[in-house]
């Protein structure tokens, strides 16, 4: 954390001097020809947004490692759970300087007395500090961000059930700090464009997604915060999808695209597959969806890549035999980065209401995730309806425990959510993932529990790695504090 607190030393400047052509629109500047530029808050959060968006949706976390891990992509030749000390270094500190970046717009914001800034800003924020906890676990939460105002040059490590606390308590504090008859956030609102309703039911579905995933590890405390915003406004509609559209101007594309994208009569080849997980699970399931997320094959069938100890020589893995993503995902400069959508709100609150932790109809919260699921993919209502009579879909049908429903249709709905959907993976097994690469172990059951400890802060934050971790495993690491699946290694 030391070399982070002085990267964010060094690079806020840069960040002031480049920011004013992150975004349209950002052109209103507080400018003094004797003094230094000050730059408005909501130019800070609309780069901050920005630049998580490229983090946590690009190439490296995006598709390749979450991607694979969750069962949704794979990289046909590799393939592999790679491990390497600069990338996992730099995911580490990028994904710091850019909840920093909402740390400034929130100091901004409070200087400027804008309370709506500050709280979307800070709602932000957790977004981004849930996913570094998600992929590494224990991590500076609470004395993070403090090396100006208190000099905390090496913050301690919270505890991951401390870090959720910070996150129920942050989310809370944002919620309440919202006014739609307060301060526009300005111009860099290019997640909701100043609607403060989707912004409060942004940080409210959060709280519900944070609350689910503690849910095995501590019913009680989850169940009081779900009964707490179960009422409250919810992300349940998909004019209220947290999508960041990219503006596709050639110096702002969609991160896929960058990476995979093709023009013209340029033919895909791109080393980014379907993985065979998702594939197995679309076509087992007859979902209508398979063709909006995959390409046929050079042979004119679904396949996705399929791991496991003969991975490289299976020739169902060759190039021209496994499926491309689809173009909807990947193929626009002006594509989107799904934060959040309203089908998750739904697929939750069905798990919540079959668990019986709060009164509900589960049936119809699951098959109101579904539509809305479906409906975002472009699926015809007709298709929808016959899809929900399936036996292997229909709530009590097929012989499958609804609970395992909910979270396979929740799996399927995170396509391009590649943190979250390793998540949920690793929270309910589902689908479970038994081919794991050899590479590096040729011992595990499962793909990895999660991101390996970042280098420099072995090296330089005396208080890494967090007390009562031991590091016997540098790859794969132990499971979550919220994982408590049994049998899995």
């Amino acid at each position: 954390m030391k070399t982070i607190n002085k990267l964010l030393v060094l690079l806020l400047p840069l960040l002031i001097l480049n920011i004013c052509g992150c975004t349209d629109d950002f052109d209103t500047m507080n400018t003094n020809p004797n003094s230094p530029v000050e730059v408005p808050g909501s130019n800070v959060f609309g780069a901050a947004i920005m630049n998580s968006s490229s983090q946590l949706f690009g190439e490296r976390i995006g598709i390749y490692y979450t991607g694979t891990w969750s069962g949704h992509h794979s990289a046909i030749g590799l393939g592999d759970y790679e491990y390497r000390v600069d990338i996992n270094n730099n995911q580490w500190q990028g994904l710091y300087i850019v909840a920093a970046n909402f740390v400034t717009a929130m100091e901004i914001a409070e200087k400027e007395e804008n309370n709506n800034l500050y709280a979307a800003a800070l709602t932000m924020k957790v977004y981004v500090m849930h996913k570094i906890s998600d992929m590494w676990g224990p991590i500076p939460y609470s004395q993070a961000f403090k090396l100006a105002k208190e000099g905390i040059m090496y913050p301690e490590y919270d505890k991951e059930s401390v870090v959720y606390d910070n996150i129920f308590a942050d989310l809370s504090e944002a919620v309440s700090k919202f006014n739609a008859n307060g301060k526009p956030i300005g111009p860099g609102d290019i997640l909701f464009n100043g609607n403060i309703d989707k912004w409060i039911r942004f940080a409210n579905s959060l709280r519900l997604r944070a609350a689910i995933r503690i849910s095995n590890v501590d019913q009680a405390k989850a169940t009081s915060i779900i009964s707490a915003v179960a009422n409250s406004p919810l992300m349940t509609e998909l004019s209220q999808n947290a999508y960041h559209y990219w503006p596709g101007d050639d110096q702002r594309n969609e991160p896929w695209f960058v990476r995979l994208g093709r023009t013209g009569t340029q033919v895909k080849t791109d080393q980014y597959r379907m993985n065979s997980v998702m594939i197995d699970l679309l076509k087992e399931l007859n979902d209508p969806r398979l063709p909006v997320y995959a390409d046929k094959n050079e042979r004119g069938i679904y396949n996705g890549y399929r791991h496991g100890p003969n991975q490289r020589t299976d020739t169902m893995n060759f190039a021209i035999n496994v499926s491309h993503i689809a173009n909807r995902w990947m193929n626009a400069k002006n594509g989107f980065s799904p934060y959040m959508m309203a089908a998750e709100t739904h697929f939750n609150l069905a798990e919540a209401y079959a668990r019986n932790m709060i009164p509900g109809n589960a049936k119809q919260a699951y098959e109101n995730g579904i539509r809305l699921a479906m409906q975002d993919n472009g699926i015809a209502q007709s298709a929808i309806d016959a899809y929900l009579a399936q036996p292997l879909v229909a709530w009590d049908g097929g012989g499958i425990p609804n609970l395992t429903k909910i979270y396979q249709q929740k799996w399927i709905s995170l396509f391009k959510q590649g943190v979250e959907a390793w998540a949920e993976n690793r929270r309910t097994d589902v689908p479970r993932q038994t081919g794991v690469e050899p590479n590096y172990s040729g011992t595990h059951n499962r793909p990895p529990f999660r991101m390996s400890w970042s280098d420099t802060e072995l090296s330089l934050n005396p208080n890494a790695p967090p007390a009562g971790v031991t590091i016997t495993d540098i790859f794969y690491g132990t499971q979550m504090w919220w994982d408590k699946r049994t049998g899995v290694k």
